[in-house]
Parts: structure tokens; sequence; C-alpha cells
């Protein structure tokens, strides 16, 4: 419908792999060029290996508190800590041919329509994305239904590089689900872990800099389920 080539979403699984380089708790901690992801081998054309996330281990954890407990636990212990500012969920239909518009994620356009509300931002006030790139193309979607890229045009962002760490919108700032790794169970938990660690300037190599403001967003049944979290400083 787009006409996006068939190399399109490179950029995507290039800078994750660049970002699990740096990330010790990454599966695969190995950068890749653009002749690894056009030699990979192909799943189910056209995905290759390369647009896909392994399946792994994985374990994370999160500690919620009151404010007020927080504010004593930080200065104490000299521990960063953030805010929830927004946390919204929307679902679509389980089956992909059921939806008006197969190549659009309904559910992650209004669960971030409604977070952006709860947390009174816009998209250009979000400093990094921790989305569900379980494979390339749904980062590419993820972008266009969180109003960050036009439709059809999600891929042009990796493909001029605006997604890398001191890019324009960081992306899968630790590896994301391609690199670090997909534990399934435990991903959408990693994911807001690692905007906490990007917020509290704990990423290291991978550090964004000034994040103040980190969206994380979680996907289930191919796009049937999204929740999005806001996090700030």
């Amino acid at each position: 419908e787009y006409n996006v080539p068939i190399d399109a979403f490179a950029g995507f699984s290039i800078n994750a792999h660049r970002n699990g380089a740096n990330n010790p708790n990454a599966m695969f901690q190995e950068a890749i060029d653009l002749d690894t992801y056009v030699k990979a081998p192909v799943i189910a054309t056209p995905i290759n290996i390369m647009d896909s996330s392994p399946i792994c281990d994985g374990a994370a954890a999160l500690i919620l508190a009151p404010t007020e407990y927080v504010k004593e636990f930080t200065t104490s212990h000299h521990r960063g800590a953030v805010q929830i500012l927004a946390s919204a969920s929307a679902n679509d239909t389980l089956a992909v041919h059921d939806r008006r518009d197969p190549l659009f994620l309904e559910a992650a356009y209004v669960s971030s329509q409604k977070a952006y509300q709860q947390a009174n931002v816009t998209p250009a006030d979000i400093d990094l994305f921790e989305l569900h790139d379980a494979f390339t193309i749904m980062s590419a979607l993820s972008l266009e239904a969180t109003g960050f890229a036009r439709r059809g045009e999600g891929w042009r962002m990796a493909h001029e590089e605006q997604i890398g760490i001191n890019g324009k919108l960081p992306l899968s700032t630790m590896g994301g689900l391609k690199s670090r790794g997909h534990p399934v169970g435990a991903t959408g938990v990693y994911q807001v872990a690692e905007v906490v660690q990007q917020l509290t300037e704990s990423a290291g190599a991978n550090q964004v800099r000034n994040a103040r403001i980190g969206m994380a967003q979680n996907i289930g049944g191919s796009g049937a389920t999204i929740i999005t979290h806001i996090l700030g400083t």
C-alpha cells in the first residue's frame, strides 16, 4: 500500500542491537550492520530472523510506593525515583483480519491518546520511547499510531537514524525486545524498568541526555491489547 522497500525496517534492528551491545542484561550483546540484516535467514517472506525478537528467559521487578515514602527512601538511600504520569490501556479485535485497517494499531492510538491526556503532554514532550519491537514492522506501526510519524512513514525514522540514543526520539535504548530479548510475561516490566533507568540517569553507556519524560508501550495479541505508560521525573 505504501511502496515501502523490503529492507526499510533494517534500521530498527540495527539500532536495537547497537544499544543491546552495551547492556549487560541483553541476550544479544553484539552490534549488527545492514549487510548482516540483508543476509539473515528468512522466517516467512518478507520477515527475516533480524526482524524478529528472540523469546527468552528473564525477570524484572519494580517497586511501587506512595509519594511520601518514596521521598524518604530516595533521600536516605540516594536512589532515584520517578513518577507515573499516565497509565492507559485499549483493546482491538484479536484477529487482525477483523480490523478496519490491519496496518493501523488502533489500540496503540487509543491508549497513547489517553496517556497523553492523563499526563498533559504531547508526543513532542517524550524524550524516549520503549516500544514493543517484537517484529521490526511493529516499531514502525507503533510510531505511526502514537503520533510520532505519519501513516506509512514510521520506517523513515529508523532509516534516517532519528531513533538512536542521541536521536530525535531514542527507541529501544537498552536493546528492546530484539536485542535484550523478549521474556514475554516480564517484557512489559522490563520496558518500564528501562525507562526508570533512563530517567534516573542509571543507563550507563546508553544514557539519553536530559531525559525527563519517557514512554513505554506493551502489546499483547498482535495489537489486541496495548498498554501505554508515561513516566516523569
